[in-house]
């Protein structure tokens, strides 16, 4: 039993630790970025493997590239960019915009089902 214990505190404190550093390359690669947006070659999006969103990164002038939002980010981190003058291309931009609108459809489609189905509270009155 202890060993399991000392599993599951050695998996999570694994996580813990890889989330936090994942996160502190974001930050500073976005830094990076607002700090010299010259040296910024693109933008680009890559698609998450496990849903339907994108994660933005930046190539450097160096070959260099990083990863500097998450999906859930990109609308913040893409207008303080364009403050900058840097901007996804339009193929980018295209395939963001559709990403989003399935989702919105999906969130509706859900909330219609649930709604019907009595979900939010809404019983039948007697």
């Amino acid at each position: 039993m202890l060993e399991l214990i000392l599993a599951t505190v050695a998996v999570i404190a694994a996580l813990t630790l890889s989330s936090a550093f994942g996160r502190r390359r974001k930050r500073e690669g976005l830094a990076w970025v607002e700090a010299q947006p010259e040296n910024v070659v693109r933008l680009y999006l890559r698609a998450a493997a496990d849903t339907d969103a994108y994660w933005l990164h930046a190539q450097m002038r160096n070959g260099k590239k990083r990863t500097i939002a998450a999906p859930w980010e990109l609308d913040d981190t893409l207008r303080r960019l364009a403050v900058l003058g840097l901007a996804l291309s339009a193929d980018d931009r295209v395939a963001l915009d559709a990403s989003l609108a399935r989702r919105a459809d999906r969130r509706q489609d859900e909330g219609g089902r649930r709604a019907r189905s009595g979900a939010f509270g809404g019983g039948a009155a007697t």
